[in-house]
């Protein structure tokens, strides 16, 4: 989060060439939107990391303090469950509230004035976000293994199925930032997202644990399709709607993408 004092400095940081067409020149932007985002962020990242590894490896080893046995699909739930926590952490959380901050401090409005096309500064802080959340992820998979005593079979599809969920978290949290306008309800809305996804969502569970009616709402929210993407990229045997479930986390991005293309694109 940059502050208007900084503006200057900042300006000149994502200065680009003046032709505003080629490969070139979003290869230049892209880079100069990363550098951007990296020097917003310096103090949050580490900090971010670590709350995401806490958060991780709480909830893998938090479960065995409420239960004296934890049946192995218990763990196994939990495990493969908490790197789609991590990620929507960032990008359905993290990223509204930067944003709320940016329009409370008055940054805004500079922000989207940067030198560079849009596009570009949502692809740098996605890239930024995911420096925190790859080691919270591969060390609370390793942590589950170890404490629940199971191995993981992990297929060459975890990797569309982690960018698909983070990407599309990502979007969902841009278009929440940018398409409301009061920073107190984007805050208010990423923190009800807390909820939903915790305790409402087959992310952490079964959907057989939930009523029949949340269950049906559920088929058409992409938090439990996350789940179950990522969940059969990493176990072998958990494959059953796999398809549908990639439909549905891609519509969520198509729409998020869409809608956060057009509260940006009513700005000036």
């Amino acid at each position: 989060m940059t502050s208007l004092a900084s503006a200057p400095a900042a300006a000149r940081a994502v200065s680009l060439p003046t032709g505003r067409a080629g490969a070139g020149f979003f290869v230049h932007a892209y880079r100069r939107m990363v550098a951007w985002e990296l020097a917003s962020l310096r103090i949050y990242l580490p900090l971010l990391g670590s709350v995401l590894v806490l958060q991780g490896t709480g909830l893998v080893l938090g479960l065995g303090l409420f239960f004296h046995h934890i049946p192995p699909v218990a763990g196994l739930y939990v495990t493969t469950g908490v790197p789609v926590l991590s990620l929507l952490t960032l990008g359905l959380i993290f990223e509204p509230q930067i944003v709320a901050g940016q329009r409370a401090e008055g940054s805004y409005d500079f922000h989207l004035s940067l030198p560079a096309p849009r596009t570009m500064s949502y692809l740098a802080w996605y890239t930024v976000s995911l420096l925190p959340a790859l080691p919270a992820v591969v060390l609370a998979l390793v942590v589950g293994m170890a404490r629940y005593h199971f191995h993981l079979d992990v297929s060459v599809l975890i990797v569309p199925a982690l960018l698909l969920t983070s990407v599309t978290g990502t979007l969902m949290g841009y278009a929440v930032a940018h398409g409301v306008p009061s920073p107190m309800t984007i805050r208010l809305l990423s923190t009800a997202f807390i909820f939903v996804t915790f305790g409402f969502s087959p992310i952490l569970f079964p959907p057989s644990h939930l009523p029949e009616w949340l269950v049906d709402i559920n088929r058409w929210l992409p938090f439990g399709s996350m789940a179950t993407i990522v969940r059969s990229a990493l176990v072998a045997g958990h494959a059953a709607g796999v398809g549908r479930a990639y439909v549905v986390v891609g519509a969520w991005a198509a729409v998020s993408a869409l809608v956060s293309a057009w509260a940006i694109g009513r700005r000036p």
